[in-house]
């Protein structure tokens, strides 16, 4: 049975929580305060054994997110999934139904007119990525923020995340109430304008918004029949964390991160202390100067209320005085006999400080961040060396693709979802059958193949496998991978590198070697003249050869072999003619007779 929107249904509906909604939260907030850089007051505010007042309060004012750069460049390179060379999103043409015209079609909204995003991928990569890894119990609703003008006129759906704190209430297949992040605007009796809380109830038939105005009331701006039989509500994903009140509780992909996070930000705010007390210099002074007030007793005549000696203000009750900087100096009074000990010339010098400590505190921080990447399989992004001795290690890319491809997973999901109520909404009046409403919904692959390594992991690799004496075939499909890496942004150039390694006949051998083949008759004079030419050959045919990137291997190695017959048969006119004048000289050396007179 449908839930019925009745006013009083509404009230509660919007004015109650459901019963998860603080361990939803509290997993949101744990990552929430590393991934927007917010003070974790839980973990710098608490006093550290033996600290001053003074010392908490300093490392709380110059709190630095030194996390946020970490899981910002998790969130970056997980972007990437969208240019890996698998990811499409294929529509069918012949689907469409002739009623649609070609700029109402779901491709042309989705992919060219999608509101704000331009295209639902848009809004996939720049929202719902990010907001899905920071709150895995968040849920996607899409939802009609106005209807049409007009008759004729196609409703434009959105989708809309709503995080842990936005979720106020649902039943399973029932209902959902959510507070939107919009807000709406009205005038009081005052005429002063104020911004007030917009809210969606979502049921299996109807979808309805709700904006507040003066007086705390609530006007329904908006309500839509629907009459889909389920809602348009999921959630973002996650994996299981745990089973309350008959419903899943997620966790995000990038919790395992979490704890060694939490570490770096608590050491990191006490090595900002460390530096504070034990890297800046401080200045030690001896005096012999009697104050003038106290007469060298520290204490004045006057007596408290307990029947003591107050302290000399004027020395603080040393019983000397001496100038001090604002650089904290210290006083190390003499004995009040001369001859007890003589006084050092001279009579100041700054204490020496140990920096271990700050070395050593620094080094478990960057150690900690290393640790969190290392948790998602994605250490490489650590600003540690890959090659460093007791720290890094190899990089899994099983693992990795294994964690990347998870994450595409669930962005695909969320994706199906949208597109397919999207179409629903969109097309359900003009389009009844739901089989060819069905059909008109796009494909799309979970991609396998991402590129996400970084050059100086694949330097690294390549390094590696060189010394190992790998295969020099696999090296060099390890260099193409490097080179399509290196240049992204400029194909062509990648293109040409990738030419080179693939039409030169002896890649992966030294000049040595060649040298050795060739005078072994291992290889032929040509093979040899292409190797040694590859280079500036291929650049050569990019230029000359229109087209050329788009010729098959066959006709690019029949081009290239053009030019090396160019050379031997040209070395072969200068061995000639080299031989002639060769025979020439000695021919004249050997018959004196014949020389010029």
């Amino acid at each position: 049975m449908s839930v019925e929107l009745t006013a009083d249904f509404v009230r509660t509906a919007i004015g109650t929580r459901h019963p998860n909604f603080k361990i939803c939260e509290d997993l949101a907030y744990k990552l929430e305060v590393h991934a927007k850089g917010l003070k974790p007051d839980s973990l710098i505010n608490k006093r550290r054994p033996s600290e001053s007042e003074k010392i908490r309060e300093y490392r709380n004012d110059i709190y630095v997110p030194i996390t946020r750069k970490p899981v910002g460049k998790v969130i970056n390179s997980l972007s990437k999934i969208r240019r890996s060379q698998d990811w499409n999103i294929q529509f069918d043409a012949d689907s469409v139904p002739k009623s649609i015209k070609s700029d109402e079609t779901l491709e042309s909204y989705c992919e060219y007119n999608y509101p704000t995003f331009t295209s639902v991928t848009n809004w996939a990569f720049d929202e719902l990525l990010i907001r899905s890894l920071i709150d895995a119990n968040s849920v996607c609703a899409v939802v009609l923020k106005k209807l049409p003008e007009s008759a004729n006129e196609y409703v434009k759906p959105e989708a809309e995340i709503f995080g842990s704190k936005q979720i106020l209430s649902y039943s399973p297949g029932e209902y959902y109430a959510l507070l939107s992040s919009d807000v709406s605007v009205y005038r009081s009796g005052n005429n002063r304008s104020y911004e007030g809380k917009v809210y969606y109830i979502v049921t299996d038939t109807q979808i309805a918004r709700y904006e507040e105005r003066s007086g705390a009331g609530l006007e329904q701006t908006l309500i839509y029949d629907h009459n889909f039989g389920e809602l348009p509500v999921f959630k973002v994903g996650g994996v299981y964390f745990d089973r309350k009140n008959n419903d899943i509780i997620q966790e995000s992909r990038i919790a395992p991160m979490v704890p060694f996070l939490d570490e770096a930000v608590r050491e990191y705010s006490d090595l900002q202390a460390e530096i504070v007390q034990h890297i800046h210099s401080e200045k030690y002074i001896y005096t012999n100067t009697e104050c003038p007030i106290c007469r060298g007793s520290g204490v004045t005549n006057d007596k408290d209320a307990n029947g003591h000696f107050k302290k000399c203000a004027t020395c603080n009750g040393t019983g000397n005085i001496t100038n001090v900087s604002p650089y904290g100096e210290y006083v190390i009074s003499p004995g009040r006999k001369t001859d007890e000990y003589q006084l050092p010339m001279p009579p100041f010098g700054y204490i020496q400080k140990s920096t271990d400590i700050a070395k050593l505190q620094d080094e478990r921080v960057r150690n900690h961040i290393y640790d969190g990447l290392s948790a998602i399989n994605m250490e490489f992004l650590a600003a540690t060396p890959l090659n460093q001795s007791g720290t890094a290690k190899e990089v899994d890319r099983d693992e990795l693709n294994t964690f990347v491809n998870s994450v595409a997973e669930d962005i695909v999901k969320v994706l199906d979802n949208v597109y397919y109520f999207i179409c629903q909404y969109r097309y359900s009046v003009v389009v009844t059958d739901k089989e060819k409403r069905d059909k008109m919904l796009p494909v799309i692959a979970v991609p396998e193949k991402f590129d996400l390594l970084n050059t100086s992991v694949l330097v690294n690799d390549i390094q590696t496998a060189k010394n190992a004496n790998v295969n020099p075939v696999l090296i060099k499909y390890m260099e193409i991978e490097l080179a399509r890496k290196k240049y992204n942004a400029e194909p062509r150039i990648a293109y040409e590198v990738e030419c080179m390694f693939e039409l030169d006949p002896l890649y992966g051998y030294g000049q040595s070697d060649k040298m050795t083949m060739l005078s072994n008759g291992g290889i032929t004079e040509k093979d040899y003249v292409i190797s040694c030419n590859i280079s500036q050959f291929v650049q050569r045919a990019f230029k000359e050869e229109k087209n050329f990137d788009m010729k098959t291997f066959d006709e690019r190695k029949k081009i290239i072999s053009g030019y090396a017959d160019e050379i031997i048969k040209e070395n072969s006119v200068k061995e000639t003619l080299k031989t002639d004048i060769e025979n020439q000289m000695n021919g004249n050396q050997s018959n004196p007779d014949e020389r010029p007179r």
